[in-house]
């Protein structure tokens, strides 16, 4: 009979077993490690996995999970196992994973479960290395795999080493995150064949059975292609002379159920009742359950032959026994093999004993066998609170159930589309966007048009999203649900923004906000406010957000909608300061229980904030974040925005090959989308870089395509304070002797700027009028533009476009021989690059002083030059006074990972302890 083979009986795997082991001894060493075994049911997989964690002992901590279909929809039902088995009591959000799947129950947001995951994990790994393991992750539930996700990105030197098995490692269930940290050259990927022949005669004399002749391994190997699990089965049920003999026919490896089934029929009638209910109830579940699901009046005694038949697997008591399969195809072969009626009674016997009403639910829908108007409703409004509470996931999955159960044929297709929307909402792309010909032939309806229109909007599919958007907007009517007018305005206002039609974004934004206050978090006040002030209506747009309160701490959705917007405005206007409060406070307050989606903007904009007010190691820090959010949360709409305001400070302190790569990813990923904003952001970050590099050619190269015609709208382009493209291109124009055409491009800049009253962009102007002045030799009106820029630059000493103005002005005079003035000047620059570390500005000012009679002058390098982007954030932390595990939980780091930063800044430094750091990261004088 087929079964869980003994713990002895493991054969071949010498290699596999041998590069998990060292992988083992890296992660010992504090090199986190992913090592994934995939390959199909039954090859081994688990078996593998358990081979390895046997020998292991004390010396590592091993937490172990399981994914399990019928768990699936379960929200962090994986981590949850994860976490049972840590050492000490976890912080929250962990502790309280195991109630998230109950009624009135918040879902904590995979950011925060998994930030909170690594901080355990540092804890743990004082004692000992911790082992992850993930059983058949292709069955994790949603949230656990975007948590799990972002704690495998954050990983740098910890004793941790995580084991992954699944089917398919390309799966689109799986985060498009999780699928690149499988695909990357650093994972150990172990795809598992069939058994050689050689393994197949050992495994049955392994097995106690008689010896298999060369014959009869070889033609076994053949039919089996190597399969454990279906090589077991036919070594029980079919004799050794029929193995071998070539005129015999063997049943086909898709019998394996037969096979299964045909040994619990052999069993007592108890066994079979036992192991029937166990099926119901999942791969694993209380021996008590079942036998009152199976109607089992001597448990204990059945459980015990159905383990000695090999059909259940013994575990070690912990709690109460359980029942519990060996492999998830032995279980879904005794389930199929019930037949529909004996499936159906065994589902209503588990739904009238379940613990919880979503459990009961469960197995309620899987016992119908009809439609069910009022499961089906009652399967919908469980949805609804599921998706009241963030569990889009589960919503997602109930809905579907409701669909199927609904006999309204108009309701069950609202139903199907509306779970559509459910998994977008969870993150769950790849699932959504597999369904879109499903929901394509579903009759046109605005709930179906809008769903659409979504689906294309995440595939980067705009002109398409426009048309189904526009479309469901049109075919609307009084019984389309308020919810689905406001998201298609929603949806309508995004778009737009991202396609610079500003005033497009406008007149949805308005729309959706007219239908009324809905039921989930909205950003129609964001759109609102952001499409206001990129139509030139800044004070309209902030009045919009006047109620919000001036400081945190925020909660809840109404004053959350529009914080984000009041920061990106206030940083279009030069408000530095109030700018990265707002925007700090967005990134946090969204974190813990707004949008998940509007964090990585957030991060975002506040280091473009950061950068502009020339605070460029935070800038450095949140741009990588927020780099890594996107990343994780496949909100590829976020990539090029964060790869170039990644670049920026990058380039300005010449680190040009990091700078490079993140303007390659930008400029990737703006193609990729084609929208307006991320080229403009792609293409500003480049020419940034090429002025860095003095590359002035190179600037209005990378410039020009943002003047052609091709663009259809450009409101947010030509809007003053939002990319910093045209001071870019009208300085690289006048250093490449092209005068009249950097005229050209600065008088709309100039009359715009201050029409609007933007005073860095003013600042901005002034310097490029005093070099167009310069170059046509008209002193005076150079002079005065640059005395002009300075002025409006008012008392904000620290922000870059002050800087770049004392380099131009004091060039600008040293070329007219007031090389006293032009010191004078080029010393104030050479004070705020030197704060900056902008080494490639430093060497221009450095070439500037020595023009001056000032040859000695060499640039003084800061002390924490020596630093990486990394160490310098880590460094600014502990020298604010925080400690190794506040640190860690700001960057979403493990605390190994912090001691290892600092160790590294303390040899670097010349330091012993942090009383030095003060000192060692104060701005050069």
């Amino acid at each position: 009979m087929p079964g869980r083979m003994p713990e002895t009986v493991f054969l071949g795997r010498e290699d596999e077993l041998a590069r998990m082991a060292a992988r083992l001894r890296r992660a010992g060493h504090s090199e986190p490690q992913v090592v994934v075994v995939d390959g199909p049911a039954g090859i081994g997989k688990t078996s593998l996995v358990r081979r390895f964690l046997k020998d292991l002992g004390a010396a590592y901590r091993v937490l172990r999970a399981s994914g399990s279909e019928g768990e699936a929809d379960l929200p962090y039902g994986v981590l949850a196992q994860l976490v049972a088995g840590l050492a000490d009591e976890p912080d929250a959000p962990l502790r309280d994973l195991n109630g998230c799947g109950r009624a009135g129950s918040a879902l904590p947001d995979p950011i925060g479960v998994g930030s909170a995951l690594i901080d355990a994990l540092g804890r743990a790994q004082d004692r000992s290395p911790v082992v992850l393991v993930i059983d058949d992750m292709n069955w994790a539930d949603t949230p656990s795999l975007h948590a799990l996700t972002f704690v495998l990105r954050r990983l740098r030197v910890d004793r941790v080493l995580t084991l992954l098995a699944a089917r398919d490692t390309v799966d689109p269930r799986l985060p498009a995150g999780l699928r690149r940290v499988l695909a990357e050259d650093s994972t150990l990927k172990l795809t598992l064949d069939g058994l050689g022949v050689d393994e197949l005669a050992e495994f049955g004399r392994a097995l106690g059975t008689a010896p298999l002749s060369r014959r009869a391994a070889t033609r076994l190997q053949a039919h089996t292609h190597g399969n454990p699990l279906h090589t077991r089965a036919l070594l029980d049920q079919v004799p050794r002379d029929v193995l071998a003999a070539s005129d015999a026919t063997l049943p086909a490896p898709r019998s394996y159920a037969r096979l299964v089934n045909d040994g619990l029929a052999a069993c007592t009638f108890p066994a079979q009742r036992l192991v029937a209910a166990a099926s119901v109830l999942g791969m694993s579940s209380p021996l008590h359950k079942a036998a009152r699901v199976g109607e089992v009046a001597t448990p204990l005694d059945a459980l015990e032959e159905a383990v000695a038949a090999g059909l259940l697997a013994e575990e070690p008591a912990v709690d109460l026994p359980r029942a519990t399969f060996a492999h998830p195809l032995q279980r879904a072969a005794v389930y199929q093999g019930l037949g529909p009626r004996r499936r159906s009674h065994l589902h209503e016997a588990a739904a009238r004993l379940a613990d919880e009403p979503a459990e009961a639910l469960r197995h309620r829908a899987r016992a119908a066998v009809q439609p069910d108007a009022g499961l089906a409703d009652e399967l919908a409004a469980y949805a609804a609170r599921q998706a009241d509470e963030g569990a889009w996931s589960a919503a997602a999955a109930y809905l579907m159930s409701g669909a199927r159960l609904t006999a309204d044929r108009t309701r069950a297709e609202e139903r199907t589309v509306q779970a559509v929307e459910y998994l977008l909402l969870a993150g769950d792309v790849g699932q959504a966007v597999e369904l879109t010909d499903t929901v394509r032939a579903l009759p046109r309806t605005a709930q179906q048009q809008y769903v659409l229109g979504r689906l294309a909007l995440e595939s980067g599919r705009q002109d398409e999203a426009r048309r189904e958007l526009t479309a469901a907007w049109r075919s609307r009517s009084a019984d389309t649900e308020p919810e689905t007018v406001r998201c298609v305005a929603e949806q309508m206002a995004w778009l737009c923004l991202i396609q610079s039609d500003a005033r497009g974004a406008v007149s949805w934004a308005r729309r959706g906000l007219d239908t009324g206050p809905g039921d989930r978090a909205s950003l129609l006040r964001d759109e609102l406010t952001l499409a206001l002030a990129l139509t030139g209506r800044f004070d309209e747009g902030l009045k919009a957000v006047a109620d919000l309160p001036e400081h945190g701490p925020y909660s809840g959705a109404k004053e959350l909608d529009g914080l984000f917007a009041r920061g990106a405005l206030r940083m279009w206007n030069g408000e530095y300061d109030a700018a990265c409060r707002d925007l700090s406070e967005s990134c946090a307050a969204h974190r813990k229980g707004g949008l998940p989606s509007v964090v990585a903007p957030s991060l975002g904009y506040l280091a473009d904030a950061e950068y502009r007010a020339g605070r460029w190691d935070e800038a450095i820090a949140h741009s990588t974040q927020a780099v890594s959010l996107a990343e994780d949360t496949d909100h590829k709409s976020m990539l090029a925005l964060a790869h170039a305001v990644a670049a920026y400070p990058l380039a300005g302190r010449g680190d040009f090959p990091a700078a490079r790569e993140h303007v390659r990813c930008a400029i990737e990923y703006a193609n990729r989308l084609a929208d307006a904003n991320d080229l403009a952001y792609a293409m500003s970050a480049l020419a940034l870089l090429r002025a860095a590099e003095s590359d002035h050619a190179g600037v209005v190269e990378a410039l020009s395509p943002l003047l052609g015609p091709e663009l259809a709208y450009r409101d947010a382009i030509d809007e003053p304070g939002v990319f910093p493209w045209r001071h870019l291109l009208v300085e690289g124009l006048v250093r490449t002797g092209r005068t009249r055409e950097a005229e050209a491009v600065l008088v709309p800049y100039e009359t715009l700027a201050e029409a609007r009253g933007r005073r860095p962009d003013m600042a901005a102007a002034a310097r490029c009028r005093g070099m167009v002045e310069g170059a046509r030799g008209d002193t005076d009106a150079a002079e005065r533009a640059f005395r002009a820029g300075l002025r409006h630059c008012g008392q904000d000493t620290t922000c870059w476009e002050r800087a770049l103005l004392h380099l131009a002005y004091g060039a600008f005079l040293r070329r007219g021989s007031k090389r006293g003035a032009a010191a004078v000047e080029l010393d104030v620059a050479w004070a705020a690059f030197t704060r900056l570390d902008a080494v490639p500005f430093l060497e221009q000012c450095r070439t500037e002083l020595a023009a001056c009679g000032r040859a000695s002058a060499r640039p003084r390098t800061a002390s924490h030059s020596v630093l990486t982007p990394q160490e310098l954030t880590v460094g600014n932390l502990a020298a604010q006074g925080l400690s190794n595990r506040q640190i860690a939980r700001e960057l979403a780091l493990s605390i190994k990972t912090i001691e290892y930063h600092l160790g590294h800044i303390y040899a670097k430094l010349g330091l012993t302890s942090r009383v030095g750091l003060v000192a060692a990261l104060a701005p050069a004088p």
